[in-house]
Parts: structure tokens; sequence; C-alpha cells
């Protein structure tokens, strides 16, 4: 018999755990865009499945006294649209720690870190980024090796590379981009706290229990703020187009431009995106997710492209179609059998930002869109292709 009221009042038991989560899926489906999709209900099952494993590993099994870089979105971890390109990893931490982060740089496209208020997977009023830095600022070793310290001051005597942190820090969150993924060598990092015991002391019952009854809110927020996201672009008719988005408030990554939309689209509808390239730009890409606002498999299929990817048009223009059926187009972003979703665009730390002009139009139509001289892609060079790119997500480090 437990005789902590503590422990009664959070969470006693594994059933009053499930008896939380249990009332979660009947609010949750009617916020979806089709509701009375069959198909939609069981991805939306699967999607708060999504959200409960990423609490567990973000609040359950993460300890900002003895954190480490876990991930927080990517292929197991489909939800808030993560980009292919990138790698996701984070860390809960305390704004008045003193941390080391070291590692090896590899060669991955850019590595940053962003220092967070809060997260939107928890419901919290501080939210955004109150610091944003670059491994690439950092003093490199020929042999890619780095150490920096991050506290709310210098430590005395330390004449090595230091990151402020703010006091009223909660997480710390990293992006590792890569434009090549096979080619492209992704960063090893670590993290450690100094101002506290090596050695990791065992749980207690009472913080266990807490971190459970957060893991119930927890699972809810992180699905439903992604539905509520959908429905307002959904209100806002911001359907096959892109318009500039602000992601600053969730922690967005610092000097990127975020195009989204939505698209809408029968079998036989084609969207053909539009634009000039920046002449500087860090990174650019596009992607498609479903109605759930995950990202379309991109192991398996071309639902990304990326600016080394993306072939340009002698005019240095980029053209693209979204669509079920392969047009031969050689940049073609695959929504298979996916007839809801959005559109997201990024340039990042780049000398312009143009907005893609998005054009609706019949699959038989779009080879009319493109210049003459674009090459066609036969099946067997795009299978050829995906075979590749399946390869290339293979390698990248996910943990």
């Amino acid at each position: 018999m437990n005789d902590d009221p503590i422990i009664d009042r959070l969470f006693a038991e594994w059933e009053g755990f499930i008896d939380g989560l249990r009332p979660i899926g009947a609010r949750m489906r009617t916020r979806v865009w089709s509701p009375d999709d069959a198909q939609l209900r069981q991805e939306l099952s699967q999607l708060m499945l999504t959200s409960l494993v990423h609490g567990y590993v973000g609040q359950l099994y993460a300890d900002p006294d003895y954190p480490e870089f876990i991930p927080t979105l990517g292929l197991f971890l489909n939800l808030a649209a993560p980009v292919p390109d990138f790698m996701y990893q984070g860390t809960p931490i305390r704004g008045e720690g003193v941390y080391r982060i070291s590692g090896n740089r590899g060669t991955s496209l850019f590595v940053d870190f962003s220092v967070l208020a809060g997260y939107w997977a928890v419901r919290s009023p501080a939210m955004g980024r109150l610091a944003a830095y670059r491994i690439d600022d950092l003093t490199i070793s020929p042999t890619g090796a780095f150490d920096v310290i991050l506290s709310n001051e210098r430590p005395r005597g330390y004449e090595g590379d230091w990151w402020h942190l703010d006091p009223t820090a909660c997480r710390l969150m990293v992006r590792r981009a890569a434009y090549d993924w096979i080619a492209e060598i992704d960063p090893r990092l670590t993290i450690e706290r100094l101002d506290l015991p090596a050695r990791r002391p065992r749980r207690s019952r009472i913080d266990i229990a807490a971190s459970m009854a957060k893991l119930v809110d927890w699972t809810e927020t992180a699905t439903v703020v992604w539905l509520d996201h959908m429905a307002r672009q959904k209100a806002n008719g911001v359907i096959n187009q892109l318009v500039v988005q602000d992601w600053s408030y969730t922690g967005g990554a610092p000097g990127q431009v975020y195009l989204e939309g939505l698209y809408d689209l029968r079998p036989d509808d084609a969207l053909v995106i539009d634009t000039p390239v920046p002449e500087a730009c860090r990174y650019w890409s596009f992607l498609v997710t479903d109605e759930l606002f995950t990202t379309l498999d991109w192991m398996h299929r071309f639902s990304s492209i990326n600016g080394h990817q993306a072939r340009l048009d002698e005019d240095g223009r980029f053209r693209a179609v979204i669509s079920a059926q392969d047009t031969g187009v050689p940049n073609w972003i695959d929504i298979g059998d996916y007839r809801r979703g959005a559109i997201q665009g990024r340039w990042n730390n780049a000398s312009s930002a143009p907005v893609p002009t998005v054009t609706r139009m019949n699959i038989g139509d779009v080879r009319r869109h493109f210049p003459p001289d674009t090459p066609f892609v036969t099946p067997a060079e795009r299978d050829a292709l995906l075979r590749v790119r399946r390869k290339g997500a293979q390698m990248r480090h996910v943990w």
C-alpha cells in the first residue's frame, strides 16, 4: 500500500497512467481535417503513439542533470514535419548548470545549437529561442575536435571556447544538416554537466511519478499543437500556394525563412513550383507532409528535395512538380496516395527570400510548364535514384 500522498496525487499506478491517456483519442479525432476518413484515424492513432514515445524520450528518459543529445524528431519520431536533411537532437538543461559540449565536427553542411526557454510539446507560457550558436564559430582542431563550455558565467581561469547560458533556459536543441546524405559525415556530439558528480544517483519514485503524470499531457500537447496548426492554415485559405511563416516562437532555426502552405489535390492534379534561387544561400529545400503534419516517408519516396539534389534550369530557376504520378520531370516531389497535406520550403541564411509561384494543373499539362530541354527521367532511372536515396537515409547518424 502506498503511504505517500504526493505519489497518490501525482500518479500512483500504471492503470492510472493508461486512464489518463484513454480520452486523448476522442479529443484528437475532432480536430483532424477529414474525421470520417478511416485511414486517417488509424494514422492519427500512430501519431499519438509517436507523441507518447517522443514524450518518454524527452520527459522520462532525458535528464537535465545527466544530459545526452537524444533524437527529438526524425524517421521514427515523425511529428512536427521534420526536414529529411536535418537530424534533430536535444536535451533538457538547467539554466544554472555548467555544461561541456565536445566531440568531432564531422563534415555536415552545418551544426547549429538553440537554447530554448520552453518547448512546444510542454504547456508553458515561456517559449522561443534565447540564444543561437554555431559549431563553426568554435575552435576546430585539424582532426575536427571541438570543446565548449555552456554556463551563466565564464568559469574563472578558463580560456577556451565559451557560450553564455541564460538562467531561464530549459532545453538545448541541435540541428545537424546534410545536403549529400551519403558523402557527408555526421558530427559526434557529447554533453555533460560539470557542476554535479559524474555518478548518477537512483531516480526517486516521486520524480518518476511526476514525470509519468507530465507524460500524459505531453502526449496530447505534442499531437494537438500540429493538428491545430493545420486547421489554422486551412481556415486561412493557404491552399495550393506558399506564404512566409514565422516559426521563431517554437524555436525555429535562426536566419531561416520558412515557406508553407497546404496542398489539396485530386488524383490527376499536380502543383508546379517555380522560383528563383537566392544568389547566396547556406541551405534550401522543399518537403511535403500528410494531413497530420508528419513528413511523408523520405526513405522510400521522393517526398523532399534540397539544393544539392535539385536540378536548376538554364535560367537558374528551380522548377519542381508535386504530384502522385511521376511525369519524368527531374525535380519530382512525390505525394503518392496522399491527397492533402502541407508543403514547406526553407531559405537558410540566404541573400534573398523569394516566394515561389505554385500553379495547379492537370497532370498531363505538367511538362508544358518546364523548359523544352528538361530531361526525362525514366522509371528505371527513378528507381535507381530512389535506391541511392534510401541508402543515404540509412547512413545518417540517428542516435
